[in-house]
């Protein structure tokens, strides 16, 4: 789904809403980065979560069906709901998504 903001402010940015129910309290806890050359079947997976870094060769998840692609995963303070803004490369094209599961987290 497309992402909603709320307004811009010069210098500031805008506060990203959540997908779900549109609360401006999304708190970002993990990052994924996929690397690979163009149509490679494999690449780098790298994910900062919690504190720690891991990297590997799965392409597992990566948002472009071709070439780089980064995840963001978001908790909203508001509903609990689980999202993912996701940014993938394809051809010249970036695309922009964002998705959730509409449900808390059950941690």
């Amino acid at each position: 789904m497309q992402p909603k903001f709320d307004a811009y402010e010069q210098g500031f940015g805008a506060e990203l809403l959540c997908p779900n129910c549109g609360f401006n309290y999304l708190h970002h806890d993990q990052v994924e980065i996929f690397e690979r050359n163009e149509d490679a079947l494999s690449g780098l997976h790298v994910v900062v979560d919690d504190g720690r870094l891991s990297t590997d060769t799965s392409l597992s998840g990566n948002p472009s069906s071709r070439r780089h692609g980064l995840n963001i995963r978001f908790w909203c303070e508001g509903c609990k709901a689980i999202s993912i803004l996701s940014i993938a490369q394809h051809k010249g094209n970036t695309l922009v998504d964002f998705t959730h599961n509409g449900e808390p987290d059950d941690e």
